[in-house]
């Protein structure tokens, strides 16, 4: 399999389905993601914007090669990459019948400017020439070298008629706005029980969906192997690697497994000691077995974390970055070069003026806290541990409250430009957000890479993102998660698209 994630159904005809009776899909998910609009679903993880594509279409797409046309069926850059002509298809309608046009594109991004999408950032998008009802010209600050995977194909363009004159569209909550030109209309949706239905749109310009309806509900993630084994939903998620086993002869039920699209990684904040101290950070790094961390909890093989952040599967990866091999005698070493001794003889350490090295770690009730307490206390580190749940973690994460945080997001694939997004402080995903590289050197890099158009200039410049994270570690990835898709058979075909769905997601 290439490096990938499942992101596109390929609806079948459901076996044995009567003729007359709807097709229906049950999918699941392990909470409420919000209304799906633009501006008011949730970014506490990637639910919610995974959510819009049924609803609405970006200008270009993804399948297993990359990408491919879809509101547009071409385009071109201009020689200094600053900006881009697209030709959208002929004969797109929005769900209410009125044609979509170029004008709503333009709509679109002068609207984000005011307004913005809530998962990527679109201010470098200057304006928009609009030179026919089907041609138009993105103009950029700037050369943006992700800007067709990361802006075209992930903003969602949006009905100049519906949204017009509309100055909080954040606070519009009516089933009535979510109109858009996508495969499914919005035809139900209720948040206390995180419950929506989408339908097909019969006049979708590439063709009627072959799956008539899309229902959603909330499932807590330790159920919902089971709620897919019970015929309860159609398509379920794991995230370990025993389900391949579990289901292995199943008649019906499949797994798809998918590359490495999500991390589990240790947040540092570096305003307060201890964390502020880079040895202090190198000594963690040494003194947890990542490789056993990561093979306990997804109970199978996993990906260690590269300190480089980038997945060492990922072909953007550079061996040349800094390792941290499980070595506790290194870590020890370090502790007591930054002044940390054991005073007292109780494995404690302590600092010069006797005060005992101690961290709070962050976390919700996950078993991989147990594992790197135990680690931490075997070098010497008093560890405190502050459970809570997954949005308290993620709010306390982008404001900074915390000492050492773990999180589990997605997003660790695609295009890395992620390297820029999540250490300065511009990333969407709310369950990415708390580390911060301030270092004016690191921040040029993360520009020039931004804006490099040469793909081997630009991968000199990621290479040295890459290394220099991995000598400040102010996160420390401990490995990489696959997701396992278990769906039935009869009624879909999963496949794989690259580098993930909009900009490294691995959700169908």
């Amino acid at each position: 399999m290439t490096r990938t994630a499942v992101v596109l159904l390929a609806v079948m005809a459901a076996a044995g389905t009567a003729a007359g009776q709807p097709r229906v899909l049950r999918l699941t998910w392990w909470t409420d993601v919000g209304l799906p609009t633009p501006f008011a679903f949730s970014t506490l993880g990637p639910g919610g914007v995974v959510r819009l594509t049924l609803v609405y279409d970006t200008l270009v797409w993804k399948d297993e090669q990359g990408l491919i046309p879809w509101l547009a069926q071409a385009w071109r850059p201009s020689p200094d990459a600053r900006a881009y002509v697209f030709t959208l298809h002929d004969g797109i309608t929005w769900h209410d019948g009125r044609p979509l046009t170029a004008h709503d594109v333009r709509f679109s991004f002068d609207y984000y400017r005011r307004h913005p999408f809530r998962w990527v950032d679109t201010q470098l998008v200057t304006g928009v020439e609009v030179r026919d009802r089907r041609t138009v010209v993105v103009r950029l600050a700037q050369p943006f070298a992700p800007f067709l995977e990361n802006i075209a194909g992930v903003v969602p363009i949006v009905p100049e008629h519906i949204w017009r004159g509309i100055e909080q569209p954040e606070r519009v909550h009516d089933l009535g706005v979510v109109v858009g030109s996508g495969p499914y209309r919005l035809v139900e949706y209720r948040p206390e029980a995180g419950l929506y239905r989408f339908v097909a749109f019969d006049h979708y310009f590439r063709g009627r969906p072959r799956i008539d309806e899309i229902r959603y509900t909330v499932t807590p993630a330790e159920r919902q192997v089971l709620a897919v084994q019970t015929g309860q939903v159609d398509q379920a998620m794991a995230t370990t690697h025993d389900v391949v086993r579990l289901l292995a002869g199943h008649p019906y039920l499949r797994v798809m497994e998918t590359e490495p699209l999500s991390v589990a990684r240790l947040l540092f904040n570096l305003e307060q000691a201890p964390t502020s101290l880079r040895p202090f950070r190198h000594a963690v790094a040494h003194a947890l077995d990542r490789a056993r961390i990561g093979e306990t909890i997804v109970r199978g093989p996993a990906v260690v974390g590269s300190a480089g952040v980038v997945p060492p599967t990922d072909p953007w990866y550079t061996p040349r970055v800094h390792a941290y091999p499980y070595d506790p005698m290194r870590a020890r070493a370090l502790l007591r070069n930054a002044g940390f001794e054991d005073r007292d003889g109780d494995g404690v350490l302590e600092g010069r003026d006797g005060t005992r090295l101690q961290v709070e770690l962050t976390s919700t009730p996950v078993r991989d806290v147990d594992l790197i307490e135990q680690m931490l206390r075997a070098v010497g580190i008093d560890v405190r541990l502050r459970t809570v749940d997954p949005a308290t973690r993620a709010q306390l994460g982008v404001e900074g409250r915390f000492q050492m945080l773990l999180t589990f997001h997605t997003g660790s694939g695609g295009d890395p430009d992620y390297l820029r997004t999540w250490f300065t402080g511009q990333e969407a995903n709310q369950f990415a957000a708390g580390s911060l590289m301030r270092s004016p050197t690191y921040a040029r890099l993360a520009q020039l890479q931004a804006r490099a158009v040469d793909p081997v200039q630009r991968r000199r410049y990621v290479e040295a993102m890459q290394i220099a994270l991995s000598e400040e570690l102010p996160t420390l990835p401990l490995y990489y998660r696959r997701f396992y898709w278990i769906y039935d058979s009869r009624k879909v075909t999963l496949f794989p698209t690259r580098g993930g769905l909009l900009n490294g997601i691995p959700l169908a």
